[in-house]
């Protein structure tokens, strides 16, 4: 069965988010690894304009330095990315060997201290508080898919 090529109604609302999931990949980047444009663009072996454009949504990125960006800072930092389809990227194998239990106890006790009475936005957290304990989520998160992923390949391995 053939089908004919038709344009797309919505391709300029899909090259929108495109664009607004690379920028917010690109600022998750600069902000988790307090990194520049600069030192991303060296780091994936691209031009500061592209990599400037991509961050202002004047341009699209190509594909393979998104898998760059994906190397070099993990697969989870897709994620804007993935969530355009309902989904997440998760590593399929277990990196290194931490133990989550720290990273996690970490993670509540920034929480807990900012949902006292005495933090700035009192029992409620305000949005500065929340980015404060931000990257440590997506630290605990990675650490539960890779524990996931570990956990996995053993059942699978029997």
């Amino acid at each position: 069965m053939r089908t004919r090529n038709v344009l797309r109604v919505n391709a300029v609302e899909e090259t929108a988010a495109y664009r607004e999931a690379v920028a917010e990949i690109l600022r998750n980047v600069q902000n988790d690894h307090r990194t520049t444009l600069q030192e991303i663009s060296e780091t994936i072996d691209v031009s500061l304009g592209t990599v400037s454009n991509a961050a202002n949504k004047k341009n699209d990125l190509n594909p393979i330095y998104l898998k760059r960006l994906g190397e070099v800072y993990g697969p989870h930092t897709l994620d804007p990315y993935a969530r355009l389809i309902g989904g997440r990227v998760v590593p399929v194998e277990r990196e290194g060997t931490s133990d989550i239990l720290p990273t996690l106890l970490a993670a509540g006790c920034l929480i807990a201290t900012a949902r006292t009475e005495t933090s700035p936005g009192g029992k409620r957290e305000i949005l500065q508080e929340k980015l404060g304990y931000l990257a440590d989520l997506r630290r605990v998160r990675r650490e539960a898919d890779a524990l996931i992923a570990s956990i996995e390949a053993e059942r699978d391995e029997l």
